[in-house]
This record gives structure tokens, sequence and C-alpha cells, in this order.
């Protein structure tokens, strides 16, 4: 191995990656690492999860690896959640970065920001749930949680589904007004600011929960027939018991991960749920192992936790398309 092989590292900045990768990239990347993971030729060990707020700290960590062979995608996604960032530092929510190594070598290839990846590869698994559960008559989308992952649900859901309305609902209620003006100027579909979460779920046929809640926030009484629901927050649980254990169809991207953190967790742990339970994985459905919606009249709930495979894999994408500009800066961790 020679430095000039296998190095530089490249540092890529979310403005070097927003300009390399986008919806459709992710897309791609998502359906073929899903693919893998149910035909088993994927390594995703479970999330470590690093809460610290028995320190007084606001925050959490969670260390996500991965190896996907088919897309020679090789890391690890360093994520966290800081609450009293944007009130006291001017900085976002979430913090990431990933690193991307050569899977033979371990040599680390790039570090990048993992916000704006976590972002597109959350954005496009939502579509693809929409596409593989929802019916597909279905034209109105309410969303628990106006912030960065709504928007970008939005997106990529306007292009699977005829959205005639989307129904939001935030607890900060000027959040949910710069969403309306957001989303109706980027994508022309009407926005409809709601009161209070009832008024965001009951009526659509598609519920999104994006939101760092730890206690439910919707009632299983809201939850017409033949809804689709997704909970996107991965700090704790969004749905009520009932919603969880009364859906016809509990879906997730990965039953050992969801047992580890979200909205799963504490019913594995009391053991109310088991992998039995699950109908199936994503993957299983998008590998034609296992079927999706098979009534107009189901109530399906998919459990995304979120896949360090997916981050790897694109961030994977990003890496070969900088490495081979040559746009980003670059560094050197040691000479051989």
């Amino acid at each position: 191995m020679t430095a000039a092989t296998w190095g530089p590292t490249y540092l890529v900045s979310q403005d070097a990656v927003r300009q390399t990768v986008g919806l459709d990239d992710a897309r791609d990347v998502v359906a073929e690492v899903l693919r893998e993971q149910a035909l088993g030729r994927v390594a995703m060990p479970a999330k470590v999860t690093m809460n610290l707020a028995s320190f007084g700290l606001k925050a959490w960590n969670t260390a996500m690896p991965a190896y996907v062979p088919s897309l020679v995608a090789s890391g690890f996604k360093w994520v966290g959640g800081f609450e009293e960032n944007r009130a006291r530092h001017g900085l976002p929510y979430l913090i990431s970065v990933i690193l991307v190594q050569h899977p033979e070598t371990g040599y680390p290839l790039a570090l990048m920001d993992g916000v704006h990846i976590l972002n597109l590869r959350t954005a496009a698994l939502n579509a693809l749930i929409v596409r593989l559960y929802a019916r597909p008559e279905s034209q109105r989308l309410g969303i628990i949680g106006a912030g960065v992952q709504a928007r970008f649900a939005v997106a990529a859901i306007k292009d699977v589904l005829h959205l005639e309305e989307v129904r939001v609902y935030d607890i900060d209620a000027a959040a949910a007004s710069r969403f309306q003006a957001d989303v109706e100027a980027a994508h022309g579909v009407d926005v409809t600011v709601c009161d209070d979460p009832e008024g965001a779920v009951v009526g659509t046929d598609v519920v999104i929960t994006a939101t760092p809640a730890t206690t439910p926030i919707v009632r299983r009484s809201w939850i017409g027939a033949g809804v689709t629901a997704i909970s996107v927050g991965s700090q704790g649980q969004e749905f009520d018991d009932e919603t969880v254990l009364g859906a016809d169809k509990l879906i997730c991207d990965s039953w050992e991960q969801c047992t580890h953190l979200g909205e799963l967790r504490s019913f594995a742990e009391s053991g109310r749920l088991t992998r039995a339970d699950v109908y199936a994985e994503i993957g299983e459905t998008v590998a034609g192992l296992r079927g999706g919606r098979e009534s107009a009249d189901e109530f399906i709930l998919v459990v995304p936790i979120g896949l360090g495979a997916l981050d790897i894999a694109l961030a994977r994408v990003v890496y070969e398309r900088i490495a081979a500009t040559g746009d980003a800066p670059t560094f050197r961790f040691f000479e051989t």
C-alpha cells in the first residue's frame, strides 16, 4: 500500500455533499441496500447509543457501522442530537459525521458531513415505504414535526403520490408556519397548519411522525382504516400502545436495530412484541420475499429506525464522485 494509491483522505463539507448527491441517488441506494440486507449480504451491527442526560447534558450520540459489499461501502456514522444547539449555540439539532473506509485495508478514504445524507436517505426511505405499503390513491399526508426531515419527506413523497393536501402540527407554531410557507412555495402543495396533533392525523391517508418525542403523541382512535403510518423519530415512542399493538401489519427496517432504540424498544424489552409479530422488514418486500399492502382497509405501521448501511452506502457514492474530480480538501493521517 502506498499513500499515492490509498490516500489522501477527503474532507467533505455539507455543501459539497449537497452538490454531489440528491434524492435520485438516495432512492437507488436505499433500494439496493435494503434488498441486500434482506438477502443476508450486509454487515450491520446494532447501533450503540450514548445518552448524556444523566450527566446534565440534553444530548445523545449513536454509532452506526456497516459494510455493503455490493457497493464496496464500508465505514461508520457518528450522529447526535443536541437539544440546546439552536437556542444557545446557533447550531443545528443534529450533528453527524461519516467515515468512509477502504473495506480491505481500513484506510480512511473520506470524512464527511452526515446530516444531508441522513435527510436524503430518510426521505427516500419514506417514499419507498409509501410506494410499497400505502394505498396508491392516497392524497392526504399528515405530519407531526415540522423540521428538516418533514420537508425532505414531502419532496420525496410527492413523486410517489398525487398529494392534494399536507397537514402539519408542531409544538412550535412558528416552525409549522415556516414549514407551510416553504412547502407551498417549493412544491405547490396546499399545507394546513393544525392546532393539535389530532388535527394533523384525522382524515389523512399517510401519517409521518418526525419528532424527538419520548412519549406517545398519536392515538389509535385518530387513525382510520387504510392508513399507512411511519414513525421516523428514533428517541422514543411516538404512537400509543394501542396503535403499535393494534396495527394490521407491523413493518420495520431491522427488527434487531428496533429492539435497541425507538418506537419498538419498550415493546421488545417487555416481551409484548417479538420478531414473529413483525409482518416484514422493508427489505423483504423490496426483495420479493414478503408482500406489501394486501387490502385497502389495512392499517399498516412502519418503523424505519434508520440503518447505518444506508448512510455508508450513500457516503460511498459521494466519495467516488469527489475522488473523481478531486474537488475537496484533503488530509493525510500517515505516510506509507
